[in-house]
């Protein structure tokens, strides 16, 4: 089916992996592709009535959603989707009258007309427009297709399906918004901007040429009201077959004869209309302010009109299930009538709404009807999606469970929820209302805070709002930019503080306290550009803060605590060639991976500020990357790129798991769900796309994220976090590397002559511990002076006072080899692996040139033998060439009195 989107999985190097878990990769390439279909669409791109149509059989709806059609059952909520594979925008759609298949028109670049069949497959296309389809209908026994092109494109097309052959084709000059066909075939009628027109088909010249033939046309008499604009059209069926009937915009329906004159008129006492649907006993009339009246077909006389739906600004939390209306006050408006299309077999009349809603009333009682389906949807671009996250505690829960939130342009934040359904929405639990301000209405940015009790939205002004999300009721509102405001980042509890940056197009990033009442802690201005993403990371005391902008650069933060409060200080500073646009962090949160305008995926080291990897994050060679997000396992990256697509790759190969399209307008936000099964994409075509992800796929991340829950996970998370080293028994004098972080005095123990024999695998941190169980001094670091200042130390900048470990040995000839076994030597993680696969485990190092994690200077470790004793000063000074050191400080012990250990 069309809805699925396939991508072949090829061989990626292995890698390596703790016993018991599955490599990633072999799963993968068990199946031949990784699928991710399409199972629920929240939005609607209808915007007349040539955007919606029904099956007269079945009862299924059709209408556009960007690049798809939605197949609604109204009856179950259920969906099915058709996938557009050219990627263009759906722009018409009706169904054949046999309801069996479906033709669809596309606007873009040399659009095609396509038939479908109901289950998504495609029998039919055909090319004859330049600019975009506005139209498309059936004939009445199936077997030919009309289509009009825009306004530019002004032609009107009729062609034979089944032999994609165009048989008829004429010029019009005029703008057409709706087409229908006479119930017997001989004609169609078309009508627009001072446009009615009945096209006849010389059935029996088509038959003796195989060329195209021209269409004849002929104008309706309309008399006073030939200047008008007609919005809707509609031939009668029935008795009323020879009548054709004609809805204008300033709110007239008109009725045609035979003749092609204007027999009578109606004013449907409205400041306008749109959209007109016909039965062999009714007319009905879609009108602004949500009025939809209704009249007899044979004399025009009106009979009642339908029930309005909901008005604008409501509020779904106070409608009870008893009530079957919403609560209006006096002086509320309400959407206008875009579309309407009636399914006579079960007697329902749908209605889209222009604040892209659908309703489904029936009918069966004119005089009274009932509604029987409704949906709410966003209107406008839809900016940010956030998922509820999963607690520890399910009764702490302010939501149910897989519930998500989205923000748009239209002011409104919406809770959704695809397992539950509102009274007068399915799938929308809640509808929050942003005001508006200086004229710019919409919410930019959601974020939701770890606990899953608040909610921080930042607007196109530049207002930050917290709100709680019990009720949704607004806590806090701080006017905090002046400009809108791009992302919003809570600090994770792993971090041990509440903090809350936002960051705007006005280049600041604010750091508020969530604990002081969301009081300003400090603001950076590091960034000479937009501010595209922040992120914080790093565990408690060792808090980080990361962002990048539209100056091409990316900030590493450390905070700091002084007397001033918590401060952030810059401690790398990358720019790159491309300018960042997003990023996020992976599972581990030590490395952020940045999606760049040339469509790579850098992955850095959060503490060193250094390049790991990079990836190539579209399969296209156009556009440039938008999103980038990463699944809760950490096991896929999902990307979107500038031209509509949306790829998932293995984070670990870079391999592609799967391309995804169907939105017709730039994707602004992605999010994998918590359950690890749907994918949610949003998009400015208003549109919010929730994916259902391959069992496969599912599997992968469940149990990789189970694994990582595991304490032996959680001890690899620190160690690729701090980039540690190990160090194994060895009889070489002990060196580590310049880079190596020097121990807080009050971290230190003090010597026990009882110390127990030092263990096997030992971190670097804890080295002069080690040297302690040993009963080996070290030297106590040295302190900075106070009139020092401290400088700023950047990616490319020398450290100023390198760190070095010496040592100086002296060989007794009664040393016994136990003695010797005592001594420990630092070694590389990369060569503590290899020598694992060693069954001495006993390999030496050499000494030699150690390069700085900078890669600024080297320095030479080894032993250095002095012949008067052995002896080296702890400042750190070099030795003389004469011989002669000053030394401060001497540590010796029984076992090894020349020993000397010191710290520059």
């Amino acid at each position: 089916m069309a809805e699925t989107a396939d991508c072949g999985v090829t061989n990626a190097a292995k890698w390596k992996q703790p016993a018991g878990m599955k490599s990633r990769q072999s799963a993968l390439k068990k199946s031949s592709g990784s699928r991710v279909s399409l199972e629920k669409v929240l939005g609607i791109t209808t915007t007349g009535g040539s955007t919606l149509t029904s099956d007269p059989n079945s009862g299924l709806i059709a209408y556009p959603a960007g690049c798809v059609i939605v197949l609604l059952h109204p009856e179950t909520n259920k969906q099915t989707h058709i996938i557009n594979t050219s990627r263009k925008t759906f722009s018409a759609v009706a169904f054949s009258h046999d309801g069996k298949h479906l033709v669809t028109g596309e606007s873009g670049h040399l659009p095609c007309v396509r038939v479908w069949e109901v289950d998504g497959a495609q029998v039919a296309e055909v090319q004859s427009h330049k600019y975009g389809v506005s139209c498309v209908s059936f004939s009445t026994n199936s077997c030919y297709i009309v289509s009009v092109g825009f306004q530019h494109d002004m032609t009107v097309s009729v062609w034979d399906w089944r032999k994609a052959s165009i048989i008829a084709s004429n010029k019009v000059s005029s703008r057409v918004f709706a087409i229908s066909f006479c119930q017997d075939n001989s004609y169609f009628v078309t009508a627009g901007n001072q446009h009615v027109k009945f096209w006849y088909l010389d059935v029996s010249k088509e038959r003796r040429v195989n060329s195209t033939v021209p269409l004849i046309g002929r104008s309706g008499l309309l008399g006073d009201h030939k200047n008008s604009v007609f919005s809707g059209v509609a031939c009668g069926r029935g008795l009323m077959a020879s009548n054709t009937y004609c809805i204008t915009s300033s709110g007239l329906l008109c009725l045609l004869n035979s003749s092609r004159q204007l027999e009578a008129w109606v004013h449907l006492k409205t400041t306008s209309a749109s959209c007109l649907s016909i039965t062999e006993s009714l007319v009905f009339c879609g009108c602004a302010d949500g009025v939809i009246r209704v009249f007899n077909p044979s004399n025009l006389q009106y009979i009642s009109t339908v029930q309005r739906p909901h008005h604008l600004g409501v509020n779904l939390m106070p409608i009870t299930p008893d009530s079957d209306s919403l609560p209006a006050t006096p002086g509320v408006q309400f959407p206008d009538t875009l579309a309407l299309t009636f399914n006579s077999a079960s007697c329902q009349l749908t209605c889209v709404y222009s604040d892209h809603s659908i309703y489904v009333w029936d009918i069966k009682d004119v005089k009274n009807t009932v509604k029987t389906y409704s949906a709410l949807y966003h209107s406008s671009s839809v900016w940010s999606v956030e998922v509820y996250p999963k607690l520890q505690d399910p009764s702490e829960a302010c939501l149910p469970t897989s519930s998500f939130l989205t923000c748009s342009s239209d002011g409104t934040i919406r809770l959704w929820n695809t397992r539950q359904t509102d009274l007068h929405s399915n799938d929308l639990l809640r509808i929050l209302y942003v005001e508006e301000a200086a004229g710019k209405a919409g919410v930019r940015v959601l974020s939701i805070s770890p606990d899953g009790q608040h909610l921080a939205a930042g607007d196109r002004c530049g207002n930050l709002r917290i709100f709680a999300l019990d009720f949704l009721d607004e806590l806090v509102k701080i006017k905090a930019h002046d400009s809108e405001v791009l992302c919003l980042e809570f600090s994770p509890a792993s971090t041990g503080l509440k903090l809350l940056a936002s960051a705007s197009r006005d280049r600041l990033i604010h750091v508020f306290n969530l604990e002081k009442n969301c009081s300003l802690e400090q603001t950076l201005n590091d960034h000479s550009a937009s501010v595209s993403a922040v992120k914080f990371t790093g565990e408690s005391p060792e808090v980080r803060l990361v962002s990048c902008g539209a100056d091409k650069s990316i900030y590493f933060q450390t905070a700091e605590q002084t007397s001033e409060g918590l401060r952030f200080s810059r401690s790398h500073h990358v720019v790159e060639k491309t300018t960042p646009n997003d990023m996020d962090l992976d599972w581990t949160r030590s490395h952020v991976a940045v999606g760049c305008q040339d469509r790579n995926i850098r992955v850095y080291n959060v503490e060193t500020g250094k390049l790991k990897k990079c990836l190539e994050g579209s399969s296209s060679d156009e556009g440039a990357l938008l999103k980038v997000h990463m699944d809760p396992s950490g096991s896929f990256l999902a990307t979107s790129c500038s031209d509509k697509n949306i790829t998932i790759l293995d984070y670990e190969s870079g391999e592609c798991v799967a391309s995804l399209f169907g939105h017709s307008e730039t994707i602004t936000c992605m999010r994998f769900s918590h359950t690890c099964r749907h994918f949610i994409t949003a998009s400015a075509d208003s549109c919010v796309f929730v994916w259902r992800l391959d069992s496969q796929l599912s599997s992968i991340m469940r149990k990789r994220r189970g694994f990582r829950s595991t304490p032996s996970a959680q001890s690899l998370k620190r160690l690729d976090t701090r980039k540690q080293t190990f160090i194994t028994a060895s009889s070489q004098p002990p060196h580590t590397d310049e880079d190596e972080e020097e121990e807080e005095p009050h971290l230190r123990t003090k010597d026990r002559p009882d110390a127990a024999p030092a263990p096997q695998l030992q971190n670097n941190r804890n080295l002069s511990m080690v040297f302690r169980e040993l009963g080996v001094g070290v030297a106590s670091p040295s302190v900075q002076s106070d009139a020092e200042p401290c400088q700023v130390q950047r990616r490319w900048a020398e450290p100023p006072n390198p760190v070095t470990v010496c040592s100086s040995f002296s060989p007794s000839p009664t040393k016994s080899q136990e003695d010797e076994d005592k001594v420990f030597h630092p070694q590389a993680l990369d060569h503590l692996l290899a020598d694992e696969e060693d069954e001495d485990g006993d390999e030496e190092d050499e000494d030699g040139d150690e390069e700085d994690e900078d890669g600024d200077e080297e320095d030479e470790d080894g032993d250095e033998e002095d012949e008067d004793g052995d002896e080296e000063d702890e400042d750190g000074d070099e030795e003389d060439e004469d011989g002669d050191e000053e030394e401060e400080e001497d540590h010796r012990t029984p076992d090894n009195p020349d020993s000397v250990f010191d710290r520059r």
